[in-house]
């Protein structure tokens, strides 16, 4: 698959999922194939639930997959303190093995136009982690916003020094392949966006528009799907995003 003039195997376009798994009644077992899954393909990192963190960064251990903790998950409307509370107890669980934080964010400040609050919650998350290697996404909840609280929300999220900012978790709607760009003009240079909650249904088509229209990494409970379609079915795919 050629995507802006740039060839991608199968492993390239691995690196760019985040596996999940958060479904409520996820077992070991799920984890243990999910984290199997990763090692094969190469992804990027396997997010779950905070209380599987410490088992799945065991079972990634020497992959260079990361076990992404999914944080404030699903809603964001926990106090400031309990999500870095939160976010610290798996950090610190998983021993200093490879990890990263894909943290809710509190839509109602957004919407009430408390701006600086908003802004110093995800703040807060980002500085906790601060020197550990950890890459931190900013999880908007798009599919509730309009195009302009999409930009300000991008904006403070970027100012909070996030590495990536995140669609959606998927429980609030899906988000529109509209949004990206909405996200990728607003975002400075140096600050991904990850395209994430838009389910299974038409997942590969859905992926590869994502990926043509600006987005660098993607989110799915299916990453392995995603990888063999796009890198057989969508062999010969070649066009040229807006970057």
């Amino acid at each position: 698959m050629r995507i802006n003039g740039t060839l991608w195997s199968a492993r390239d376009i691995a690196a760019r999922i985040d596996h999940t798994v958060l479904a409520p009644d996820a077992t070991r077992a799920d984890m243990e194939k999910a984290c199997s899954l990763a090692r094969e393909y190469g992804f990027k990192a396997v997010f779950t639930n905070p209380y599987w963190t410490p088992l799945v960064a065991e079972l990634l251990d020497g992959s260079g997959v990361a076990a992404g903790v999914s944080a404030a998950f699903p809603l964001g409307s926990l106090s400031t303190e309990a999500k870095v509370a939160e976010v610290m107890d798996a950090v610190e669980r998983v021993g200093g093995k490879p990890c990263a934080v894909d943290m809710v964010t509190n839509i109602g400040l957004l919407k009430e136009g408390r701006f600086d609050a908003y802004t110093r919650d995800i703040a807060a998350v980002v500085g906790a982690v601060e020197g550990r290697g950890i890459v931190v996404k900013a999880i908007l909840e798009t599919s509730l916003l309009d195009a302009e609280k999409i930009r300000t929300a991008c904006r403070c999220a970027a100012e909070a020094g996030v590495d990536y900012v995140k669609t959606s978790t998927g429980r609030a709607g899906a988000p529109a392949l509209s949004h990206i760009r909405v996200m990728r003009e607003a975002l400075p240079e140096g600050v991904g966006v990850k395209f994430s909650g838009f389910g299974t249904l038409n997942a590969p088509e859905l992926a590869l528009w994502a990926f043509f229209l600006g987005a660098d990494v993607l989110g799915s409970p299916c990453g392995n799907v995603l990888v063999d379609t796009l890198a057989s079915g969508y062999a010969e795919v070649g066009m040229q995003g807006p970057r």
